[in-house]
C-alpha cells in the first residue's frame, strides 16, 4: 500500500457494499455509474485488493472486500461521532460573554477580532466594555478581561496571550530640545515625561528591564492621564519621554513621528487574559480565548522590535 486510501473512495465503497450495486450507489450519491466504477478502481489499486467479484448480473464482496468493509464502517461511524461533537460544540458557543478591556488595545485589537468570531460563531453575544480604570471582574460580572502587563490578583486565572514590551519613546522635536538621556537615572530629573494612571498600570513607578538587569525608577511627570492615546498626543507634541506599549508607538516610530529613548531599556507588559471560572465550564469562553491567542500571535508586533529596532534619532 503506498499511502492511505482517500475517504471519499471508503465512503463510496461502503455505499456500493451495502446497496451491492454500482448503478444504485451512484444513484444515492448523486454521482454518475462511471464515477462510481472509477473511485472503486482506485481503491482497490490503493490497497493492492479486489474487492468485489463481477459478473453481468451482480457483484458480490470478495473475503478481502469483507475486511475493508467492516474497518471502513467502523471509520465513518468515528467520522460522525466526532463531526457530531464537534457540532455540538458549536451548538455550544451560544450566549453572551461580557469582555473588558483598555480603550486603546480594545480598539486596536479587539474590535477587529470580534468582527472575525462573529463570522465564525454568528449567535455568540459579545458585551464589550472598553475602560481605562481598574476593573473588578467579580462585583462588575465580567466574564473575561484583557490585561496588558500590570498586576494580576492570585484569586483570579491568568492565561499569557502574548508578549509585549513597552518602550520609551519621544518626539524628534523633545529631543532636539532636551537632548537623548544616557541613563534612565535622568529621567527621574533632568528630562520630562508623561506617565499614564491606565488600569492596573502604577503611573509614579516604571519598572524598566535591560538583558538580566533591572531598575525601578520614578519619572519627572510633568503631564500625567489616564488615556493611552491621549499620552502618545502629547508625546508627539513634544511635552515629553513616553513609556508606552510597542503595539501602540509602532507606526510612529516607523514614520519617525517618534523615536526611540533609552532602546535598551523596557518594560515587560505580556497581555493576559483574566477570569474567575474554569474553561472546562465555559465553552463559549475557550473559543474566545484560545482564538484570541491565535489572532493576536499574527498580529501584535513582534517584541524584539523593541531590542533591535529604532534605536535612535538621527
Amino acid at each position: 500500500m503506498n499511502k492511505l486510501p482517500l475517504l471519499e473512495d471508503i465512503r463510496v465503497f461502503v455505499t456500493v457494499a451495502r446497496l451491492m450495486s454500482f448503478s444504485q450507489a451512484a444513484e444515492l450519491l448523486l454521482v454518475s455509474p462511471a464515477y462510481i466504477s472509477k473511485r472503486i478502481k482506485l481503491l482497490e489499486e490503493n490497497l493492492g485488493q479486489t474487492l468485489f467479484f463481477r459478473n453481468a448480473r451482480a457483484i458480490q464482496l470478495t473475503p478481502e472486500g469483507k475486511i475493508v468493509l467492516r474497518s471502513s464502517e467502523l471509520l465513518l461511524e468515528e467520522l460522525e461521532r466526532m463531526q457530531g461533537e464537534l457540532q455540538a460544540c458549536r451548538d455550544e458557543i451560544r450566549g453572551e460573554l461580557r469582555i473588558s478591556c483598555s480603550t486603546g488595545f480594545g480598539s486596536t485589537y479587539l474590535n477587529p477580532f470580534i468582527l472575525a468570531l462573529r463570522a465564525d460563531y454568528p449567535i455568540l453575544g459579545i458585551d464589550l466594555t472598553l475602560t481605562d480604570r481598574s476593573i473588578d471582574i467579580i462585583s462588575e460580572n465580567i466574564d473575561l478581561d484583557i490585561c496588558i502587563g500590570g498586576t494580576i490578583s492570585d484569586q483570579f486565572i491568568a492565561r499569557r496571550l502574548a508578549r509585549n514590551n513597552r518602550v520609551l519613546c519621544a518626539s524628534p522635536a523633545y529631543i532636539q530640545k532636551y537632548g537623548q538621556p544616557s541613563l534612565p537615572q535622568e529621567l527621574e530629573q533632568k528630562h520630562s515625561c508623561i506617565a499614564i494612571k491606565e488600569r492596573n498600570q502604577a503611573p509614579a513607578i516604571w519598572k524598566l528591564e535591560h538583558q538580566q538587569e533591572s531598575m525601578t525608577i520614578t519619572p519627572n511627570s510633568k503631564l500625567m492621564v489616564n488615556n493611552g492615546e491621549v499620552a502618545k498626543q502629547w508625546c508627539l507634541s513634544g511635552e515629553g519621554i513616553l513609556l508606552r506599549s510597542l503595539w501602540s508607538v509602532l507606526p510612529e516610530l516607523q514614520s519617525g513621528k517618534l523615536v526611540r529613548v533609552l532602546p535598551q531599556w523596557h518594560q515587560g507588559a505580556d497581555v493576559f487574559a483574566v477570569y474567575s471560572r474554569s474553561l472546562r465550564n465555559s465553552a463559549s469562553l475557550r473559543v474566545f480565548i484560545e482564538n484570541l491567542e491565535k489572532y493576536l500571535t499574527t498580529h501584535l508586533p513582534n517584541i524584539f522590535y523593541a531590542e533591535y529596532h529604532y534605536v535612535g534619532s538621527d
